[in-house]
């Protein structure tokens, strides 16, 4: 019997999700209402969409700091403005990427850079998206007393909640864990680089006192991301509550989180619409909605790009910097 290799059968799945996404957008495109969406488009309100954009940094700005709490109670503190720029160069990297896993990997390597330990490093990655993949379904939750409850919703949140407490609990599972932490480490990583990992990573659940701050400022992550989406509809004059935006952009963001298309593109619009739908939202205008929190994080991110090339030059100018010192003089020769 015989294999396929790594890269073909990466290509193979980088074009299933390319004509996952190409079908899943056509489909929504087909049926959309485009004189509506011209309109929504058209009327938008400028400062609503700018707060929007001060939101998404603000929750930057919080992610990094929770990031860096993790690798500091691990004992390898980088400094709250690294963390920055590390964060905004893996956000840059998710947009750009074909899949989420791409920005996070870049995230952890450059980390190694400041921490010298390459478990640790992917480790803090590691351990934040999982404490952030429980807080998403209870974010939701939270947002249940705010808006006009219906049976069929609080059914919907609470499966939410044991599906996104589920996908983390997987990780207590060696081959799962293993899985996890390989695609993240760079090339093809040692079995012993592996196993330490998973260890950083469980070793950062034990601290109870470190998982409950990360918890909490992941639910506080996720209201600003819920934020957002309430900054677009109301640019878009669409009446959504801010409550049910943290109730709905949870729900969301966890189907979106379905590694079958790029960088959630299709997907992320068919859970708008179905999800806003309840609520009154038209298909044109979750759909708009959509793109709009697609463009604004991708826009917000952009400076992820200079900060990694002047970083890879700074490298190369320490790197050369080095090699000329430790090389004799034609003197001394």
């Amino acid at each position: 019997m015989t294999t396929i290799p790594d890269s073909r059968k990466e290509t193979r799945t980088l074009i299933l999700r390319a004509a996952i996404t190409l079908g899943l957008l056509g489909l929504l495109l087909w049926n959309l209402d485009y004189s509506d969406l011209g309109t929504r488009l058209a009327s938008l309100s400028l400062p609503w969409i700018a707060a929007s954009v001060l939101v998404v940094l603000a929750a930057i700005a919080l992610s990094a700091m929770k990031w860096g709490l993790i690798l500091c109670t691990r004992g390898f503190c980088i400094g709250y403005w690294r963390a920055v720029r590390h964060y905004f160069v893996g956000l840059f990297f998710n947009n750009v990427l074909p899949t989420t896993v791409g920005g996070d990997a870049v995230r952890a390597w450059e980390t190694t850079k400041d921490t010298g330990e390459v478990p640790e490093a992917v480790g803090s990655v590691v351990t934040e998206r999982l404490i952030a993949g429980v807080a998403l379904g209870v974010t939701a939750l939270i947002g249940l007393p705010f808006v006009t409850v219906e049976p069929r919703l609080v059914f919907a949140v609470l499966a939410f909640l044991v599906i996104d407490v589920a996908l983390v609990a997987l990780f207590v599972l060696p081959k799962v864990a293993e899985t996890v932490v390989g695609k993240l480490l760079p090339g093809h990583a040692a079995g012993g680089a592996i196993t330490a990992t998973v260890a950083a990573v469980r070793a950062s659940f034990a601290d109870r006192w470190l998982f409950v701050r990360v918890f909490v400022y992941s639910i506080a992550f996720q209201i600003l991301v819920a934020l957002v989406n309430a900054c677009i509809f109301r640019a878009m004059a669409v009446d959504v509550t801010l409550a049910q935006c943290i109730v709905f952009t949870p729900m969301i963001f966890t189907v979106t989180m379905l590694p079958i298309s790029l960088s959630g593109l299709g997907v992320r619009e068919a859970a708008y619409w179905v999800f806003f739908a309840q609520v009154g939202v038209s298909q044109a205008e979750a759909v708009t909605a959509s793109l709009l929190f697609f463009f604004i994080v991708g826009l917000t991110s952009l400076p992820g790009a200079p900060l990694f090339v002047l970083g890879r030059r700074k490298s190369t100018a320490s790197t050369v910097t080095g090699a000329t010192a430790q090389t004799p003089s034609a003197q001394e020769a």
